[in-house]
């Protein structure tokens, strides 16, 4: 009779095992999809983008500047997000106008990291751009979240109207 419930009860133990184990590659496998969708769904976003310019005792002609007002880099996944080696890469109608380095940063699950980065360009004859200009943005980071530590990129472009010429020739 106790080899009876010796059995039964060695074979609950096979079962919950099983089961114990099923859980834990289903979660571990969760988490590394979240993980792969944190690094891979970065976005990118900007706004309150202003231009301006201005010359120097080293540089009489002047020089044109964006200034963008807030970069948002957020993560399209709930996980917590850590980027590093952070580079913007900006450009006005097809032509690049700069690429500037940024600090790292980390953000919560709905959070974001906020950038203020400019970019100027001497080779852009401020005189000559049209106010309607399509910026685009380009965010290269090395991305880390929950297992995973990957390079990712992400970019966004606008149509921004300026008000008025960034300066007169």
């Amino acid at each position: 009779m106790t080899e009876t419930k010796g059995g039964l009860l060695g074979r609950i133990s096979r079962y919950s095992l099983v089961i114990i184990l099923l859980l834990a590659f289903t979660g571990l496998a969760t988490f590394a999809v979240m993980s792969d969708t944190s690094i891979h769904g970065l976005t990118v976003r900007f706004y309150n983008v202003s231009w301006s310019c201005a010359s120097n005792s080293t540089n009489i002609n002047p020089v044109l500047t964006f200034e963008f007002g807030s970069v948002i880099v957020y993560s399209s996944a709930s996980l917590p997000t850590s980027l590093s080696h952070v580079t913007f890469a900006m450009s006005t109608n097809g032509f690049p106008v700069g690429t500037v380095t940024a600090p790292d940063q980390t953000f919560s699950p709905g959070q974001s990291a906020s950038y203020t980065p400019t970019f100027s360009n001497a080779a852009l004859d401020p005189g000559s751009q049209p106010l309607s200009q399509q910026i685009a943005v380009v965010v290269n980071a090395q991305v880390s979240a929950g297992l995973y530590n990957s390079q990712a990129a992400a970019s966004y472009s606008e149509l921004v109207h300026f008000p008025s010429q960034a300066c007169s020739t």
